[in-house]
């Protein structure tokens, strides 16, 4: 009997230490850690007992008893944590929730460990000799019913958890997976009950002899139906560790389940997921909020780590609409960099790149509409035309390296003179165009004399030598009720034509263009 009852617990040991390896080295479910110190501390509650029923000295027999404990202590909490992360009652390990559970199974290691000072846990303790093999007999202290009756509450926890699951479901496959966890939870709590009430009799620990058959139970789930392993690895690879952000919304947009990154978004709002109404959960954000109960593709910025960031929250539908259960998938991509290359793609497209003006088609498409405003609200309007003197000389005599950074030169001082309202453009080689918005004709006059005067002062250094140059400007001015102009190209050629009669004068001046009297321009 002793050589039959050591050959199982060893293949019980060596057993636990194989799944214990297996789900370290495979599992890769969000309880795998859970599950693998499960699997570890039955694997030394076992050994304790092999070894207890293999000596035939007290004291070593309670060293070993004492051995089990650091296992045993914790068995029926990871039982009923493993239980609760499974089947999605929690999604997370929350300190409180640690805290909460595993109390009395720390202070029963300690009261275990320290039990000769006290003897709350075990009052007396010998051996008995029982089919050929000795025994430990243990007198049992009050901590010791204390822990017996948590290990049972643990158990009956786990097994509710199953069983409530295993009626919900609604998937055949799944419901055997709740099936089989719900029955390997069932023989631990009736060898308990065993070794309470039958424990004199036999002295025998009914709960270690049940606890292998438990694990092939599992392990027969695992091979079986490989929820462990394939399942749970394709959630892992395509819903946890997805880069975008996933939120499973159920009946009234409850938070049903949800990946790393979408705790990482939400972390950066300080918004802690849990299962709640996504409501309840963005009530301090409003725009958030309608974005999610939105069914259609919508953007959302944020800030995180001092870095504006760009979302695209997207809305997938789950399951039938129409039998009250209706589900959503949120998915949640970061396209910072996608639209970082836009904006770029954006720039080269209608920014010049050397005086970093517009360009000619993006000045125009902006002006365009500038100038219909304006005519609809009768506003007043005025453009600025301006010409760089004698640049082909500059370019001819210095080099276009020169002639480049007069360009830019220009450009820049365009943009420090005139309001950022105000739209800027080269129009040509050294052609620019200024449009100024509800800005009179004297107004225009007297910022364009302004800035001629400025450039004028301004040095282009080439060499150790400075270069000067000059700007003339041809100002046009629109009124509504007085023009007309019928569109931008009407007001663009009255200022080229004052610029026209501003070159002819002899350049670095400003000429206004005057509405004809008598059919004839003035």
């Amino acid at each position: 009997m002793k050589i039959l009852l050591s050959l199982y617990l060893l293949f019980a040991v060596i057993l636990t230490q194989f799944f214990a390896a297996y789900f370290f080295s495979k599992g890769r479910t969000s309880y795998r850690k859970v599950f693998t110190a499960l699997v570890l501390c039955i694997s030394v509650y076992l050994f304790g007992y092999l070894m207890i029923i293999n000596t035939g000295n007290l004291q070593e027999m309670i060293f070993w008893n004492q051995f089990q404990y650091l296992g045993l202590s914790f068995i029926p909490t990871l039982w009923l944590l493993v239980a609760l992360l499974y089947t999605k009652t929690i999604y997370t390990l929350r300190n409180r929730v640690v805290i909460l559970l595993f109390c009395i199974p720390v202070i029963t290691f300690f009261l275990r460990l320290t039990n000769s000072w006290h003897h709350l846990f075990y009052v007396n303790w010998e051996m008995r000799e029982i089919l050929g093999y000795f025994s430990l007999y243990l007198e049992r202290g009050p901590w010791y019913y204390v822990n017996i009756s948590y290990t049972i509450l643990c158990l009956l926890l786990t097994i509710i958890v199953y069983s409530l699951v295993y009626l919900k479901e609604r998937v055949v496959h799944t419901r055997y997976h709740f099936l089989i966890f719900l029955f390997a939870s069932l023989l631990p709590l009736i060898g308990v009950v065993l070794v309470i009430v039958a424990f004199n009799v036999w002295a025998v620990d009914y709960a270690a002899l049940v606890m292998p058959i438990s694990l092939l139970i599992i392990g027969f789930g695992i091979l079986k139906y490989d929820f462990l392993e394939v399942r749970t690895l394709a959630r892992e690879t395509i819903f946890e560790n997805n880069f975008s952000g996933m939120v499973i919304l159920g009946p009234e947009r409850r938070v049903v389940d949800y990946n790393t990154a979408a705790k990482k978004f939400f972390d950066a709002l300080n918004i802690s997921l849990d299962n709640y109404s996504i409501e309840h959960l963005l009530k301090e954000e409003p725009e958030l909020l309608e974005i999610f109960k939105s069914d259609v593709v919508q953007d959302f910025s944020l800030v995180i780590d001092g870095e504006q960031r760009f979302f695209e929250i997207d809305a997938v539908p789950l399951g039938d609409s129409n039998n009250g259960s209706k589900r959503m998938l949120k998915s949640i991509r970061d396209v910072t960099e996608e639209r970082k290359i836009q904006e770029k793609l954006k720039i080269l497209a209608t920014i010049d790149s050397l005086s970093g003006l517009y360009n000619r088609l993006e000045f125009m498409n902006l002006a365009k509409p500038e100038f219909a405003s304006s005519k609809r609200h009768k506003e007043k309007l005025s453009l600025l035309m301006m010409d760089l003197y004698n640049f082909k000389n500059i370019n001819d005599t210095f080099g276009h390296a020169v002639g480049d950074e007069v360009i830019r030169e220009m450009g820049r001082a365009i943009l420090s003179s005139f309001r950022k309202s105000d739209i800027a453009g080269r129009i040509g080689g050294e052609e620019f165009a200024l449009l100024l918005k509800n800005t009179s004709l004297e107004e225009a006059t007297k910022a364009a004399e302004q800035f001629r005067e400025a450039i004028a002062r301004k040095k282009v250094l080439y060499e150790k030598q400075e270069i000067s140059f000059t700007v003339s400007i041809g100002v046009a001015a629109f009124y509504s009720h007085l023009d007309n102009s019928s569109n931008i190209g009407d007001l663009l050629k009255k200022a080229d034509d004052a610029l026209y009669k501003a070159k002819a004068k002899g350049r670095n001046c400003v000429v206004v263009y005057m509405e004809p009297l008598n059919g004839s321009k003035n």
